[in-house]
């Protein structure tokens, strides 16, 4: 079977992140006295937007104020930590000059707010392969992961049909919102040592893995 487009996470898929994002919520959550294992980051963190990682947190008695602020606190923290380690996956930026030399249409779906993608852009050069309006990210106007949202929003601006993507992931809630979206093909992305026993998809750890003839 093959694909007409892909879409992508970022965070933890095409930016391996994952630690810097951890080592940022240590720091921030130190503030306000509360630690988090790593069995509890993967549960209330990993592949989930900010207002609903900051409400399971905090409580939902968390007001959108103190979220916003919770947010940009946090999130500069994280750009202060990374800023330094900007790179793709292995892989990816082969993988992203095939698809454009192929004319195969594929975006980023990303929980990161605008500020981060933003950052992305600029300091990681990505509108080589992806435009700005075209990328998928948390603007506050749709439910996140693992609800389908963000990737059917993707597909569309992709003028796409879900199950004609391939959709490329790494947290346990991003999976299941791919899964919920009708994606044609899910790859995990094993960026973090994460468990995907669950799951029946072919995981990878090099983009160069992945079959290219889903795309002909």
């Amino acid at each position: 079977m093959t694909f007409k487009g892909a879409i992508f996470d970022f965070n933890g898929t095409l930016f391996w992140d994952t630690a810097f994002h951890d080592r940022a919520f240590d720091i921030f959550l130190e503030k306000h006295g509360i630690s988090l294992s790593d069995a509890e980051k993967r549960v209330k963190i990993h592949g989930k937007a900010n207002p609903d990682i900051m409400r399971s947190i905090f409580g939902g008695q968390i007001t959108d104020q103190e979220i916003e602020d919770f947010t940009q606190d946090k999130e500069l923290i994280y750009r202060q930590l990374c800023a330094n380690e900007l790179k793709l996956a292995p892989g990816a930026e082969e993988l992203f000059d095939y698809m454009q030399a192929q004319e195969i249409p594929f975006t980023i779906a990303t929980s990161a707010g605008i500020e981060n993608v933003g950052f992305y852009f600029e300091n990681m050069n990505l509108n080589r392969w992806f435009s700005l309006d075209k990328t998928v990210y948390n603007n506050g106007t749709f439910r996140g992961k693992p609800q389908p949202d963000i990737f059917l929003e993707a597909a569309r601006k992709l003028d796409l049909h879900p199950t004609e993507t391939v959709i490329f992931e790494d947290s346990v809630a991003g999976i299941i919102a791919a899964q919920r979206a009708g994606a044609g093909k899910i790859y995990i992305v094993n960026s973090y040592g994460e468990n995907y026993k669950r799951f029946p998809y072919e995981i990878i750890t090099n983009f160069n893995s992945v079959d290219r003839s889903l795309f002909d």
